[in-house]
């Protein structure tokens, strides 16, 4: 098992979303890291 690496699946890692109508928003599911299992 890999403990880093993971890509957040909701942002693809990015750590953001990109909104339909401009902008981004910060990703929920990794707080902006990035990284998925930052919270379970």
């Amino acid at each position: 098992m890999k403990g880093k690496g993971n890509t957040c699946e909701y942002c693809s890692g990015q750590g953001y979303f990109q909104l339909l109508l401009g902008g981004s928003e910060t990703c929920n599911g990794c707080d902006g890291s990035g990284k998925a299992g930052e919270k379970s």
